[in-house]
């Protein structure tokens, strides 16, 4: 009896803490509904593991809303109004109006980050939050995300950054590493790592373009902003940048371009791929009883297909029409009474359900990361139409992988669109590219979202990562570029070349006392 009370004490005192786990700060007030990827399955198992959650986002996360021990704070002013943009379509068709897009986007960049700080250093629940609260750890979205920079430093906890694409310019440095341009290339190009010299040129010049309007020329904007609002202790922000325990980076080498990183950088990507889950009934049945199976046709959340032009929709329907595969097309609008009886129209696309499911056989989207993420993981090929924003760099990388082909928008007609997809469907490189990297992507020591919760719970057991920050964090950058001790050497090398010159010259210079003396002998 002794040893069973002795045993049961010993596991309240061991098993409470546990059970009772920490408290995590998930700051994602900025950016598209897409980033959620990247935290919400993670939430989901932090939480299954314990942990109590706290969200504060710009759009309400279903996904996690009945969930115990999860709390969400909700800014709705900081969802992404698409109305104000142009129509996607009609400015893929028009150079001038992509002109117009792009002033815009440069824009709205410019303008964001304070009006982000602003509204969410405003908010009454933030503000509260900060007032009176705890947390154990601190993990923020690095879109748009230098408002949540400060957050981990107020609650004196550990931070972790998450990326929702690649590593973002000059995050590699502030962590003591190198940008890498030379073989790199910038999410936002279309560049592949095998750049020529002007592209070296373009990819180096658009990073810090980037870097410094989009992010560094913001730092002391927002910091102000927080001291006002918040806390007028706070150091600047790029030294609580530089003392972040991690960050997560949503790749992978089977769809981004793979470069040597800090160990700081811990790669999760595609940690939200998963098996296929059985599909409604009506759907199931559509794509089940046709032999020659079925393509999916979505283009993400942000842009509304029944938007197309009409000129567009009908190369579409008249491509689709003379398939024997059935097709399911993600559209929000009304349905068109046109459709032929091969083509299912549905407003939401349970799209891994369908890209997992048997008969699939092929993908047609807008190239999001996330979207290629879900094909490589299920083995599908892909015709890519980008629109802009990341969606080219990561069809470069689907192409020279071999298991994707790109159109542009502006150059649909029924003929192309037919011989893209036959292509995809019958010319067996694609297929077997998709299967090659679907292999090499789930052959991991452990899956993405297991790394990422492993990586999570270290930060917290361990109260950061301090052994990992590397000693060029605090080097300038001539000094990791080893620029001083170049010059040392060159001053050891030249050194005694000079004095040797000197003291030649000096002994073949000619001395007149001498010469004139020789001359009056004469």
């Amino acid at each position: 009896m002794k040893l069973f009370l002795f045993v049961f004490a010993i596991f309240i005192v061991v098993a409470v803490p546990v059970a009772e786990g920490s408290r995590i700060l998930i700051a994602a007030a900025h950016g598209t509904k897409s980033h959620q990827n990247v935290y919400v399955p993670l939430t989901k198992e932090l939480v299954a593991r314990g942990h109590h959650v706290t969200i504060i986002s710009n759009y309400e996360v279903g996904e996690v809303a009945l969930l115990d021990n999860v709390r969400q704070i909700w800014i709705e002013e900081l969802a992404i109004d698409v109305s104000k943009f142009p129509n996607m379509f009609t400015v893929m068709s028009d150079p001038w109006k992509k002109i117009d897009m792009a002033v815009k986007i440069i824009e709205t960049l410019i303008k964001q980050p304070s009006m982000n700080a602003e509204t969410t250093y405003g908010d009454p629940r933030v503000q509260q939050l900060m007032a009176s609260e705890s947390f154990d750890l601190v993990m923020i979205s690095e879109a748009c995300g230098l408002t949540c920079y400060p957050f981990g430093w107020h609650f004196k906890a550990p931070t972790i950054a998450m990326s929702p694409n690649v590593l973002f310019p000059g995050r590699a440095a502030l962590l003591g590493d190198d940008e890498h341009h030379s073989y790199v290339p910038f999410l936002l190009t279309s560049y592949t790592d095998k750049m020529s010299l002007y592209e070296r040129t373009i990819n180096y010049l658009t990073a810090k373009f980037f870097q410094t309007f989009v992010h560094d020329w913001h730092l002391d904007t927002v910091h102000s902003i927080f001291k006002r609002k918040i806390n007028p202790e706070c150091p600047p922000f790029i030294e609580i940048e530089k003392n972040f325990s991690l960050v997560f980076t949503n790749s992978h080498p089977s769809f981004s371009y793979p470069r040597t990183l800090p160990p700081k950088v811990i790669e999760v990507g595609g940690l939200h791929c998963r098996p296929a889950k059985p599909l409604p009934e009506d759907l199931e049945t559509f794509v089940s009883s046709s032999e020659a199976g079925f393509i999916v046709f979505g283009i993400g959340s942000a842009i509304r297909m029944e938007e197309m032009p009409e000129e567009i929709i009908q190369s579409f329907i008249k491509a689709f029409t003379r398939l024997p595969q059935r097709v399911i097309w993600q559209w929000k609008g009304k349905v068109r009474p046109d459709l032929p009886q091969n083509i299912k129209a549905v407003p939401w696309l349970p799209q891994q359900d369908l890209l997992g499911h048997r008969n699939c056989r092929g993908f047609i989207t807008h190239g999001g990361l996330n979207s290629l993420q879900e094909a490589v993981y299920h083995g599908i090929p892909v015709v890519g139409f980008p629109f802009g924003t990341d969606q080219s760099h990561n069809m470069g990388r689907a192409i020279q992988e071999g298991y994707a082909l790109k159109l542009e928008w502006k150059d649909i007609t029924q003929e192309l669109l037919t011989t893209a997809i036959h292509d995809i469907l019958h010319d067996s490189r694609y297929k077997k590219s998709a299967k090659r990297l679907s292999a090499m992507f789930r052959d991991q020591i452990q899956p993405p979202l297991e790394r990422a919760v492993f990586w999570t719970e270290f930060v917290l057991r361990h109260n950061g990562t301090e052994h990992l920050r590397l000693g060029s964090i605090d080097l300038a950058p001539y000094q990791r570029a080893l620029v001083d001790v170049y010059l040392v050497m060159a001053l050891i090398f030249i050194t005694p070349i000079l004095l040797m010159f000197f003291c030649v010259r000096r002994c073949c210079r000619r001395r007149p006392a001498v010469t004139d003396a020789v001359k009056k002998q004469q």
